[in-house]
């Protein structure tokens, strides 16, 4: 910004505002730029020049263009950032080429007066204070062709006056205003020879308004020290140089006398002529522009920030020269940068404190401005404050460079806390001088009576102004701490979406539980009551409430164990849930807090097994050397044999239906013994004891006088599937990925409720089972909602298995609910994380919770005591309060009866020395132990070989776990087929297995 005290140029008014346009460094410059690129604001036919004002009253830097092509001036109302609204158009004479500005009919509103170069005329435009202004129906009459305009109190009446330089006349015209906004007629004074450039001011210090016009032929500038009168001047001419033009009237030296400024167009150069305070100049001091460059324009402005007036020369040819003034009259060398036009004019328009350009052609005008560096970002992204301070001091600072003014917006939002509540909302800009690297702002917050806990919002930096950027932390959040204590009046929260019921069979009481978040107090006492609602209106009404059944305490998650609510019928029952807190405090005993349960189960399962008859055993017969036959008495059972499972050297080679009693065993060795056994199975998949027996085939013959016998048969050892499709009502359904034998876990996606699988084996002596039942070529299977898990085994000819697993996913058609829909949980760190979909779906079954900080760590080792509680969740387990484990005081309270439990019931033995150590890590073979013990699968004695690559590597004991786990579809291995048995089990791989264990335990 131009100071007063150097400079009293009439087209240069202060602004104050910010910057949007990018930084960027210019040709020839210094390592700092003064500048940003130059941004066209403005096109049209054929301008001539430009002038500041703020015409608005905004107190932002206005542009007003004289338009010569149409015969109009263009106000571009400036935003106070750099940036310009589209242009109003006001009529004007023929050829409009200079504008001055003043308040000529005393309103307080900016007024313009327009020199009309080929109407020798002058346009007085009223302004209506809003950027418009009032066309001139009748035009002052002045000289022939004037050039240049200036409006001042020529004769000290307090009403501004009129001067114009007339080219064609070789004088001046003077238009005394009459304070209205009219004038007397034009006085003539005579001057050099083709004046253009007009500047009036104090040269003399007598108070009273002088001229000083550039006359472009003669070569001179006149000097008019004027009487006061505003008509009598006196005149001295001064050489200039050739042809001067752009006349600035300035304090170049900082002496408070004015000096003058122009550029020389015959010259190429720049010309400064010192004051002495008495109206008279020195001899001027010439500053090359550049050879060849004929400069049309000077201006001037502080375009370095340092206080000193600098120049400006535009020119007709090559670049801009800019002189960066010393502050004593001198100027440093001169640097040159690309030109977008022949005439210039400056001011603050983005309103960092120092200069912009402005650069105008026949067809555009361009605006360069002032430039600032660095990277603007929050100290911190966290801050808070006790919410009795009065106030939180947030930081902000600038790194990466300090030149320039940099701005950047400050704006804050709500999170829990609410502004004009709880804090008064900012939205406001902080303003970094040059050299400033930090700043800190201070955000109203208020003290609030009564309890309401911690309260948060945030606040956001944007909009970097004057080439600076946002850095890195650009968003904090700021915590309101709460300081009042806490008076519990409030009953406890009852969310009876979260509880639910276990129906068990006949003789086994019925019960109720909640999850976590069930009641919003911990501690709370917990009572349902049987609801008949007897008028079906679906109010709680006196009488229709049983007595209270206590279902406990609420836990620290707010979560119900499960309790006995007696062994009902089945049938759909309604119980009213209520809570009541240390403080006596209970919830309302109303149908919102009513749990619908529905129960199902009437009789016991089937469970007895069925039994052979006394010294019943295997029958072996029509023995070969490559086959036997083998033959079983009738077993019984309670309700019905369905099959006979045969198998050799404990593997499945078939099933056969209920009506057998033989089966011919084929493919067998000569001269080899051979173990078989038979187990009855009944519709309830109950099977009995095995029937065994061992048998040798007949030894092959030996050829006469060969001196050879037959060789014993290979078995083959292939167990890979030549093909595997899907296929719904004959329609082909996608695999990814596409099947290739190599690939073991695909999986598929499906609305459609039933589904075919087609397959074949590469041997056809290979089996195929499709989970534990054998099956030949196809299979079609119901799907429920949701996951469908398919294990697919292959057995090779020589015994041994290779595994497959398929996952289809049914989904919902569009208008369904129900367990397939999908539930999001509320961990803030598992997103994209390869176990996410389990996770969320193990959060939706209550199998797994996230610490205090809503985070779950999926990658985190899972301890002991974590896993137990969550398999017994699975489960719906028992609780047992019962200590068993001599480190029981070290068992967390949360999960102590589970474990006291789960020992009970023989999932976990512990280790030698009687203790359990809850917070020790679970292996992956400790797992698979624990999931086969809880879910009392059947294991095979002996150590027989895995499927997994790493089978050496798994323990002896834990083997047949394995196998177990692994055939009832529960395990799957990581990288190339490594079950990894030593390696600690992660918290994301523990809720995927369950989720599959839920599914599994479901059907």
């Amino acid at each position: 910004m131009l100071r007063k005290k150097w400079v009293q140029a009439l087209r240069v008014l202060p602004i104050a505002a910010g910057v949007s346009l990018l930084a960027a460094p210019m040709q020839s410059f210094a390592a700092t730029p003064l500048f940003q690129n130059a941004v066209s604001v403005h096109n049209g036919i054929l301008f001539f020049d430009a002038f500041n004002g703020d015409v608005n009253g905004d107190g932002k830097m206005d542009l007003i263009v004289a338009d010569i092509g149409a015969s109009q001036i263009t106000v571009l109302l400036g935003n106070g950032d750099g940036t310009f609204r589209p242009g109003l158009n006001t009529a004007v004479g023929s050829n409009p080429r200079d504008i001055a500005i003043g308040d000529f009919d005393g309103d307080g509103k900016v007024d313009l007066a327009v020199a009309n170069t080929r109407a020798a005329t002058v346009s007085i435009l009223i302004g209506q204070g809003n950027g418009t202004f009032e066309a001139d129906d009748s035009p002052e009459s002045v000289g022939i062709e004037p050039y240049g305009i200036v409006a001042a109190d020529l004769n000290g009446d307090g009403h501004d006056d009129v001067a114009v330089s007339n080219n064609g006349s070789n004088s001046l015209s003077i238009l005394l205003g009459n304070g209205d906004g009219t004038f007397g007629s034009a006085i003539s004074i005579p001057v050099g020879i083709n004046p253009r450039s007009l500047v009036a001011s104090d040269f003399n210090g007598d108070g009273k308004a002088d001229l000083a016009v550039a006359n472009t032929t003669s070569n001179t500038v006149t000097v008019l020290l004027g009487d006061g009168s505003g008509t009598h001047y006196n005149p001295t001419n001064y050489f200039t140089g050739s042809s001067p033009i752009g006349l600035h009237a300035v304090d170049l030296d900082l002496d408070g006398k004015m000096d003058l400024a122009l550029a020389a167009n015959m010259s190429d150069a720049m010309n400064v002529l010192i004051g002495d305070g008495n109206g008279t100049f020195s001899a001027p001091v010439v500053y090359s522009a550049g050879a060849g460059s004929y400069p049309l324009d000077l201006t001037v402005g502080d375009f370095d920030g340092d206080g000193n007036p600098d120049l400006v020369g535009g020119s007709q040819i090559g670049d801009l020269t800019l002189l960066l003034g010393n502050g004593n009259g001198t100027f440093q060398a001169a640097m040159n940068f690309p030109s977008y036009g022949r005439f210039l004019t400056s001011g603050d328009y983005n309103g960092d404190g120092k200069s912009d350009l402005v650069m105008i052609n026949d067809r555009g005008v361009y605006v360069m401005n002032s430039a600032a560096e660095g990277a603007l970002s929050f100290q911190s992204a966290l801050y808070g404050a006790d919410e009795n301070e009065g106030s939180v001091i947030v930081a902000v600072y600038r790194t990466g460079g300090t030149y320039g003014q940099a701005k950047v917006r400050i704006q804050t939002a709500d999170g829990t806390a609410t502004a004009g509540t709880d804090y008064a909302a900012v939205n406001d800009t902080i303003v970094f001088n040059q050299g400033e690297t930090s700043k800190t702002y201070s955000i109203p917050i208020m003290n609030n009576a009564g309890y309401q806990g911690d309260r948060t919002f945030s606040v956001h930096l944007s909009s970097p102004a004057n080439g600076a950027i946002l850095g890195t932390t650009v968003t904090a959040a700021v915590t309101i701490r709460e300081v009042d204590p806490v008076s519990d009046t409030t009953a406890p929260v009852v969310d009876a979406s979260k509880f639910s019921a276990i129906d068990h069979y006949s003789g086994t009481p019925d019960q109720l539980f909640g999850a976590a978040g069930a009641v919003g107090e911990p501690g709370a006492i917990v009572r349902a009551f049987r609801w008949t609602d007897s008028d079906s209106d679906g109010v709680v009404d006196a009488g229709e409430l049983g007595s209270a059944i206590s279902l406990g305490t609420s836990a620290a998650d707010g979560s119900i164990a499960a309790a006995n609510i007696g062994d009902l019928a089945p049938g759909t029952y309604a119980f009213v849930i209520a809570a009541e807190d240390a403080a006596s405090n209970e919830s309302a005993r109303s149908a919102a807090t009513a749990v619908n349960v529905t129960l199902a189960k009437g009789a016991a399962p089937d469970t007895t097994a069925p039994a052979w008859p006394g010294g019943a055993g295997v029958v072996f017969s029509g023995v070969s050397t490559s086959g036997v036959s083998l033959g079983w008495p009738e077993a019984s059972d309670n309700v019905g044999i369905q099959a006979y499972e045969i198998y050799k050297a404990g593997l499945l080679v078939t099933s056969v239906p209920a009506t057998s009693r033989s089966y011919a065993i084929t493919g067998l060795s000569a001269g080899t013994a051979y173990a078989f056994s038979i187990k009855a199975v009944d519709g309830a998949g109950n099977k009995s004891s095995e029937l065994a027996g061992t048998v040798t085939t007949t030894a092959s013959s030996t050829s006469s006088g060969s001196g050879s016998g037959s060789s014993a048969p290979s078995y083959s050892s292939e167990k890979r599937l030549k093909e595997l499709s899907l296929s719904i009502g004959g329609k082909p359904l996608a695999l990814t990925p596409s099947f290739r034998p190599e690939v073991n876990d695909y999986s598929a996606t499906t609305t459609e409720e039933q589904i075919a699988l087609s397959f074949g084996a590469m041997h056809t002596a290979a089996r195929v089972e499709i989970n534990g039942q054998s099956v030949t070529g196809s299979y079609t299977k119901s799907l429920d909602k949701g996951d469908n898990l398919f294990n697919i085994l292959i057995r090779a000819e020589d015994g041994t298995t290779l595994s497959y697993r398929l996952t289809v996913k049914r989904e919902s058609s569009g208008d369904e609910t129900g367990p397939g829909t999908e539930v999001k949980s509320s961990f803030n760190d598992i997103k994209g994380h390869w176990a996410e979909a389990d996770i969320q779906a193990a959060f939706a079954l209550g199998i797994v919770k996230g610490d205090q900080a809503g985070a779950f760590r999926p990658n985190a080792a899972i301890n002991r005591a974590e896993f137990i509680v969550m398999l017994n969740r699975v489960r719906k387990g028992s609780s047992d309060s019962s200590n068993v484990f001599s480190d029981g005081p070290a068992i967390s309270a949360w999960a102590r009866d589970a474990v006291n439990a789960a020992a009970a019931q023989g999932i976990i033995t512990g280790y030698g020395d009687g203790t359990f150590r809850p917070d020790q890590s679970v292996t992956r073979a400790e797992m698979a132990a624990m999931l086969v013990r809880a879910m009392k699968w059947q294991t095979e004695s002996g150590s027989a070989a895995t499927a997994f690559a790493d089978d050496a590597g798994i323990p002896a004991w834990a083997k047949r776990y394995v196998l177990a786990a692994a055939k009832n579809g529960i395990l799957q291995g990581q990288g190339d087929n490594r079950f990894a048995p030593n390696e600690s089990l992660t918290r994301a791989e523990a809720a995927a297995l369950l989720v599959r264990l839920s599914k599994i335990s479901s059907t």
